[in-house]
């Protein structure tokens, strides 16, 4: 339930936000009574189609020719529904307007889910070498933020000051609508977190953590809405304005442009003149165009390995970050360490000392270990579920990996114990 929470928090921001793009570029351009009316922000709603399906095709989806599939059956499905919902909008300009947008926003849903999902490798990659700094990236239509509140305030400025009610209320509504939306997604998401950081604590009453937390959140959600009603009960009252207007009864004094003594026009063509005067410019020898050809097409097969290369790579990193339900599935591999000796000498030289050690740890707990140890166990624990605590070797690999993890940012202070007699 709390995972359905979630992922409808993110599909509802990502439609808010989506949804009023089209009207505000429409209002730029529209009277208050003309082509933009209360109709049109209900057809921009479409978007929800592209919005959910792109989400789970890019998590149920293993390779890239079934995403894309599912992605062009998304367009299509978006397009016609659009051109059925435009209604009035037939046998007009705006019609064209109206689906190349929603078009275009489409296009942006499955770029952006795509990135997502190509990211998911790189995440694996960089989380698994316990770097205190990883930061997952922030992805615009995945997470609600307060932050997007300044995006609706800013639209219904705009439309208050382009004349225009309908987009007002829009952007009005949809900012009432995402208040509650990211309080219960944040509020859902850092219960998640706190419990996760006490899983190991006993008899921790997560039931009553989160009865006590949706009263406090059913309380604070009547409160805005009392505070909202003035807003929503004053809609009818509001003044607009129209900035497009502002200079229309201002008279310009053209004449003062012009001096009052200019040459007067001969009715010469300057480029016949220079023509006539240089002659006709001649062809460019045969080398140079035979040269230029040569050029254009080394460039064009360059570009096509480029391009080729890097859509082959797409395809194996999308396939790699296969995900189910929140849980990134890894492929188990044998470790194949001649290749690594030979492949990676070079690499391994330019690593200092602290990095080389906690190398050969990542890969000594990754040969007795198939399972990725959690955020809170230490090299101890580590250690004693895999298997190989009592090793001597491992207990002189462990003595060295602290040093080198928890120990001061000198060579000096990574030491190798003596030798017993």
């Amino acid at each position: 339930m709390r995972k359905l929470i979630i992922k409808t928090a993110g599909w509802i921001h990502a439609v808010l936000i989506l949804a009023l793009i089209i009207p505000l570029l429409y209002a730029l351009g529209a009277e208050r009574s003309g082509t933009i009316g209360r109709f049109l922000y209900p057809k921009c709603l479409i978007i929800l189609i592209p919005v959910v399906f792109t989400d789970l095709a890019a998590d149920k989806c293993k390779g890239m020719f079934s995403y894309l599939i599912v992605c062009a059956l998304t367009f299509t499905a978006t397009g016609a529904l659009g051109w059925a919902a435009a209604g009035s909008l037939h046998q007009s300009v705006l019609l064209w307007g109206y689906i190349g947008l929603l078009l275009c926003e489409t296009v942006f849903v499955i770029i952006e889910r795509l990135a997502e999902r190509l990211h998911k490798e790189k995440k694996t990659e960089d989380s698994s070498d316990y770097d205190p700094r990883w930061r997952p990236v922030y992805n615009t239509l995945r997470e609600p933020s307060f932050t997007v509140l300044i995006y609706f305030g800013v639209i219904y400025t705009a439309a208050l000051n382009l004349d225009n009610p309908s987009v007002c209320n829009a952007a009005l509504f949809s900012a009432v609508l995402y208040v509650p939306v990211t309080v219960l997604y944040r509020y859902v998401c850092e219960t998640e977190n706190y419990l996760s950081l006490n899983k190991r604590t006993c008899n921790l009453p997560s039931k009553r953590i989160y009865g006590i937390g949706g009263g406090m959140l059913a309380v604070f959600l009547l409160l805005f809405l009392f505070a909202i009603l003035p807003s929503l009960l004053t809609v009818s009252g509001r003044r607009y304005h129209d900035i497009r207007k502002w200079g229309a009864d201002i008279e310009i004094d053209y004449t003062e442009l012009f001096p009052e003594n200019h040459p007067e026009d001969t009715g010469e063509d300057p480029m016949g003149a220079l023509i006539a005067e240089y002659g006709s410019p001649g062809p460019a020898p045969q080398w140079l165009v035979f040269l230029s050809r040569i050029l254009e097409a080394l460039l064009f097969l360059f570009l096509a390995a480029a391009l080729l290369k890097k859509i082959l790579s797409t395809f194996q990193t999308f396939r790699n970050a296969k995900d189910e339900n929140g849980d990134i599935v890894e492929e188990l591999q044998e470790i194949n360490e001649e290749r690594e000796k030979t492949g990676k000498l070079q690499n391994r030289r330019r690593l200092s000392k602290r990095e080389q050690i906690r190398r050969e740890y990542r890969k000594t707990i990754r040969r007795h270990r198939k399972d990725r140890p959690a955020v809170y166990e230490s090299p101890t624990e580590i250690e004693m579920i895999a298997g190989i605590f009592q090793s001597e070797a491992v207990q002189e690999l462990h003595r060295n990996y602290e040093a080198a993890r928890y120990g001061p940012e000198t060579e000096s202070a990574i030491m190798t114990p003596p030798p017993k007699k």
